[in-house]
């Protein structure tokens, strides 16, 4: 439903209720980004990484960049070139690994050190080396994908200690250059077969069982205590929030479902939670968990629950969305989806995941990506493909950066009242830890203008002396400078307004 025109939203904001604390917000480079590191000219690359991580602004004072505080690059398992399989060219990849056993760390992997080193030209602080495949000269196929329908992984069993050895080396080696990853990433969406067919295959891919999933991360966790790998492993990235807290065996194998018990409930046979390089954080992905405003409150309030009932100081990261499959209008009628709605079906369900599932971390799929559709569903940034090196921003990319842009790692959540319903004027904020600083992320997601007044004179710390920048998006603005005087003001329709008290 619609609000009424100028009907008056008000939202209460109250620091002394303090919920989790924000670790990072960020995007990847997808299957997209190696390739164009690799084979664009490096300028235009430079600005599309400018674009992603800068927190600088224009002589305006306008953002010129959406400053992500994590990035997830892809470590590539794959032969290079049609030997891949893989039909579309930048959906290939390189490996630092060679098939004599060698490591090439100069002429492999180009894509995965562009991009290390880029996000540390900006002090991004979580990078996530992340993987689809093993290396494929230790897979049953060939190749970084499936070739047949069997749901067990495409890693042969002798080779687990060795992708647990590649995965260490990988980690010392960049670490050995000062240009460590926060953490790995060994396995991507484990529910799914990822079968293909050579010359046609999509991606790489494979599935995984939990307790293949539990044997592997033992034996990397061992590989990085032997080489003094301060990296951190990340699992399970399930493929969709119902397969972290129940067992799905309509839906899935059996045996890569109910994930969040599976590897952290003590009395687990999978129980891997006291390994010690195993970051404690359940990584789930969001998609398919959006089709209504009913089904986003379900299931961040499955995942929520089923962290809190797991303990032990677990947390939960959304590390992969975008606008896909069925569900991803969230019941509108597609001819109603513009560019627009797209940003703020993305914000909505940022807000969803940060208010309703406590996530502390969210990141989104691909930030580069050729066009795909007439509506930017799957990346942040459009490339030419016709080789043309031409780009463009999407409203995708805006709607991303009113939370990574403001909400900075080690921020934590507040209450709002009211939080807002899904399909009206919704609203999130977080402080400082010295609460001086405070971020307000307001979403109008009706087609109508709305008229919000804030109650913020509970602020810790300031009194009475707060100071209030906004910065909007709308059909016609990309975080652009919003004046706010006063705590009342009027949001125009489909829109997204950041507020800032006592901006840096």
């Amino acid at each position: 439903m619609s609000l009424a025109a100028h009907s008056a939203v008000d939202f209460h904001v109250d620091f002394s209720q303090r919920a989790q604390t924000i670790e990072n917000i960020g995007s990847s480079t997808g299957m997209h980004g190696d390739y164009i590191s690799r084979h664009w000219n490096s300028d235009v690359v430079d600005a599309i990484a400018d674009l992603l991580f800068s927190r600088g602004v224009d002589e305006d004072g306008n953002p010129t960049g959406i400053g992500l505080s994590a990035f997830r690059i892809q470590i590539g398992g794959g032969a290079e070139g049609k030997a891949s399989g893989i039909r579309a060219p930048w959906r290939r990849t390189d490996c630092f690994l060679r098939p004599d056993g060698s490591y090439d760390w100069k002429n492999q992997g180009r894509g995965t050190t562009y991009w290390r080193k880029k996000a540390a030209e900006y002090d991004v602080p979580t990078v996530i080396g992340y993987l689809n495949s093993p290396p494929v000269w230790f897979t049953h196929s060939g190749y970084g994908f499936k070739t047949e329908e069997s749901f067990t992984t495409n890693l042969r069993n002798e080779h687990f200690a060795d992708y647990a050895g590649f995965l260490s080396r990988v980690a010392a080696h960049f670490q050995s250059l000062e240009l460590p990853f926060s953490h790995i990433s060994p396995v991507n969406e484990p529910q799914w077969y990822w079968q293909g067919t050579p010359g046609r295959a999509k991606q790489e891919g494979s599935p995984w069982t939990n307790e293949q999933i539990a044997r592997l991360v033992r034996l990397a966790d061992a590989a990085f205590a032997d080489a003094s790998v301060q990296t951190r492993l990340l699992i399970p990235e399930a493929a969709e929030y119902h397969a972290l807290f129940t067992a799905m065996p309509d839906k899935y194998y059996a045996d890569a479902t109910d994930q969040i018990r599976a590897f952290w409930h003590p009395a687990s046979g999978t129980y891997v939670g006291d390994l010690q390089s195993l970051e404690n954080a359940a990584a789930g992905h969001a998609y398919f968990s959006d089709g209504s405003a009913e089904l986003i409150e379900e299931t961040r309030a499955a995942v929520k629950q089923a962290v809190d009932e797991v303990g032990g100081g677990l947390r939960f990261w959304q590390t992969e969305y975008s606008l896909l499959g069925r569900g991803w209008t969230g019941g509108l009628p597609v001819s109603e989806v513009d560019e627009m709605t797209a940003g703020l079906l993305l914000a909505r369900n940022i807000h969803a995941d940060f208010t309703l599932a406590d996530a502390t971390a969210w990141q989104w799929w691909s930030s580069t990506e050729p066009k795909l559709g007439p509506v930017p569903r799957y990346c942040l940034i459009e490339c030419d493909e016709d080789g043309a090196e031409q780009f463009r921003t999407t409203k995708l990319l805006w709607a991303l950066g009113h939370y990574s842009r403001f909400v900075r790692p080690g921020m934590v959540r507040v209450e709002v009242e009211p939080a807002g319903p899904l399909d009206g004027v919704m609203a999130s904020a977080f402080v400082d830890t010295d609460e001086t600083r405070g971020v307000m992320v307001i979403i109008n997601f009706t087609d109508e203008e709305q008229d919000v007044t804030l109650e913020l004179n509970q602020f810790p710390g300031v009194g009475n002396s707060i100071r209030l920048s906004g910065f909007m998006t709308d059909t016609a603005t990309n975080l652009g400078r919003y004046a706010i005087r006063g705590n009342c003001f009027t949001m125009p329709a489909k829109s997204l307004i950041t507020i800032v008290c006592n901006e840096e």
